[in-house]
């Protein structure tokens, strides 16, 4: 089955690109939404060497998706707090096709992020935002990283005041899915990805209580396939997405909306 994936990260390794594309072909992901988070996450998911030849940022993202335009979905990094209005329309200029909001200077519901959040808006970019705790690849301080800042349920009040804003909650809340499949029931503009590390937060969920957590009616429209995850592990990463989806109760329909039609619908303009 085909499959858009709709959360990986450029990674600064040697070669990477010409890896993930392999991978991807292997796997029937048709495209991927590329993300490159800059200085301060230097080393992730690097299995080689760090060579600061390769670099993992929005320069990066928008070289390999003019490389590959076909393949790969550029999303720009943004962080709050330090990027405003103006640094959304520059990578909208610049042909990203999204955005992604991660360590935030204040919570996600601050007022101050609302011309930003417009700015998205007024570019009908989609938003993938970074939920629950977050390790950096090495430690920051003085730079005001707060997992608490970028708490799911600070978007309801995005989603309240942005209703055609399409917002992508990042790992389904981690800690507080509970909270994320609310969200993603209540609102028509938030969506989920169920990425992370293998098998990471989600082994912390027993199987056969997926279909209780998914038991809205279209829960199958709100889920993305999402990576989040060194190429080498991506095929590890969609094991368990078949897991919960076979846990769930679901055919071939519903798997098609998580792999492929919710995020074509998000993410490639008609």
């Amino acid at each position: 089955m085909k499959k858009i994936d709709s959360h990986h990260h450029l990674i600064e390794e040697a070669g990477y690109v010409s890896m993930l594309l392999r991978t991807m072909d292997r796997l029937g992901i048709e495209t991927s939404a590329l993300i490159g988070l800059g200085p301060l996450f230097r080393h992730l998911f690097i299995r080689k060497p760090y060579d600061p030849a390769y670099k993992a940022d929005n320069d990066a993202v928008e070289k390999v998706s003019h490389q590959h335009p076909d393949r790969f979905i550029p999303l720009g990094f943004i962080r709050l707090g330090t990027d405003g209005p103006e640094t959304v329309t520059e990578l909208y200029e610049r042909g990203f096709q999204g955005i992604k909001f991660h360590i935030p200077l204040e919570r996600y519901d601050s007022k101050e992020f609302f011309s930003v959040y417009q700015r998205v808006c007024d570019h009908k970019l989609p938003a993938l935002f970074h939920t629950g705790v977050i390790g950096l690849p090495q430690p920051a301080p003085g730079e005001g990283i707060s997992s608490f800042n970028m708490s799911c349920i600070h978007l309801e009040a995005v989603a309240q005041e942005l209703p055609d804003m399409k917002i992508i909650i990042a790992h389904l809340g981690v800690q507080d899915y509970l909270t994320a499949l609310t969200l993603i029931r209540i609102f028509p503009n938030i969506y989920a990805d169920l990425s992370g590390s293998n098998p990471g937060w989600r082994a912390n969920i027993p199987l056969d209580l997926w279909k209780q957590l998914l038991w809205f009616p279209d829960a199958h429209k709100k889920i993305l396939f999402g990576s989040d995850v060194h190429e080498a592990e991506i095929g590890e990463g969609i094991t368990i997405y078949e897991n919960i989806i076979t846990a769930a109760g679901w055919g071939v329909a519903e798997r098609k909306s998580i792999y492929y039609d919710n995020a074509e619908k998000i993410f490639i303009p008609r």
